[in-house]
């Protein structure tokens, strides 16, 4: 199909217009080709800075695709098994239940360790990354790993980052910046803990519907903004997220494909047990490994990536060949629903992404 750029870029500014978003980027790659690269509104509640494409914004757990994705490039780099035993690199974890956990549990989101450890989701705490493994290695999980699956939406940091800096020759962070960000030319425009040049172009977010929220209370405190926890305080572009979707499969200039087809037909396969039914209502139910697969039945594997909490979303669809990345900074009561998320996906042929 071809993108009708023109009316995408209608719908931002209707949007704006009428106050149901602030700031809003939106990226999208054609069979590997730049084919959209709007944005529109602003990027703080005062309206007084208007968004460009270098605006960045908080993305929440859209890191969480990106960070797998870097993860997987490990693997291919080091040859690994996914079902290999946690035991085997960090002895620490296996005791408490948890002696049989592999790998794959933790990107699937199969652990059991859901859970922060003792520690609450605005506890100065987890900024500290050895401090939460340590946490993490001594906890119960809440069933045994592989059984059922629940989303783990702020330890899958430590989980899935501390297997990566035990497995890999260097620091996860350092791992994600020198191999995925630096290849692709994206610094200024993604990572996972901003220096204070990255946080003169972070957009606000705007809580005037909701406020005191919880997501902007975690991103606005300095030490989680500043430090790695890639679960949750990502900052990036549009362009950045969907150049790395795009990226995975076409590879960029002077990049190859980030990932062989062997692992993206892997890691993009359903991990969930036969015997763990989905609850009505519950949207993080479908899970690859690291990627969130949509809750649709026809169409598995064949599109994946992530959302998060605010409403930025990152994708890639193999059938259509399409990358997308969209960002926002209004809060809005309806999350995960965002009816322009849904008129983007109408006229793209995409199902809505409700994630």
């Amino acid at each position: 199909m071809s993108i009708p750029v023109d009316l995408l870029q209608k719908l931002l500014d209707e949007a704006i217009a009428s106050g149901s978003e602030c700031g809003v980027q939106l990226v999208i790659y054609e069979h590997g080709k730049l084919v959209a690269d709007l944005c529109a509104g602003y990027a703080d509640p005062a309206h007084s800075i208007p968004v460009t494409p270098k605006t960045l914004f908080p993305i929440f757990s859209v890191g969480k695709g990106i960070s797998a994705t870097a993860f997987h490039m490990l693997k291919e780099r080091i040859g690994f098994d996914y079902h290999t035993p946690v035991a085997e690199f960090w002895p620490e974890y296996a005791c408490n239940g948890k002696e049989e956990t592999q790998i794959w549990h933790f990107l699937a989101h199969s652990a059991g360790m859901q859970r922060l450890p003792g520690v609450d989701s605005l506890s100065p705490e987890l900024a500290d990354w050895e401090g939460m493994c340590r946490r993490l290695a001594a906890a119960v999980p809440a069933w045994k790993p592989g059984t059922r699956c629940a989303y783990h939406g702020i330890t899958y940091a430590w989980l899935v980052g501390e297997t990566a800096n035990r497995l890999g020759t260097m620091p996860f962070c350092d791992f994600i910046d020198r191999e995925l960000i630096a290849p692709l030319k994206l610094k200024g425009e993604l990572t996972f803990g901003t220096t204070p040049e990255d946080e003169k172009q972070l957009a606000i977010l705007d809580d005037r519907n909701q406020p005191g929220n919880h997501s902007k209370r975690f991103i606005e405190n300095p030490a989680f903004l500043r430090g790695f926890i890639p679960s949750a305080n990502g900052v990036a572009t549009a362009g950045a997220i969907a150049k790395v979707y795009n990226a995975i499969v076409f590879g960029a200039e002077g990049v190859s494909p980030l990932l062989s087809k062997e692992t993206l037909d892997n890691t993009t396969s359903l991990r969930r047990v036969e015997d763990d039914p989905i609850q009505d209502g519950y949207i993080w139910a479908k899970f690859g490994l690291g990627y969130v697969l949509p809750l649709w039945d026809n169409s598995l594997g064949d599109l994946f990536g992530h959302g998060g909490a605010v409403g930025a979303h990152g994708f890639f669809c193999r059938s259509k060949e399409l990358a997308v990345g969209f960002t926002k900074n209004m809060i809005t009561q309806t999350h995960p629903v965002h009816p322009l998320r849904d008129k983007i996906c109408q006229v793209i042929g995409i199902e809505p992404l409700h994630w």
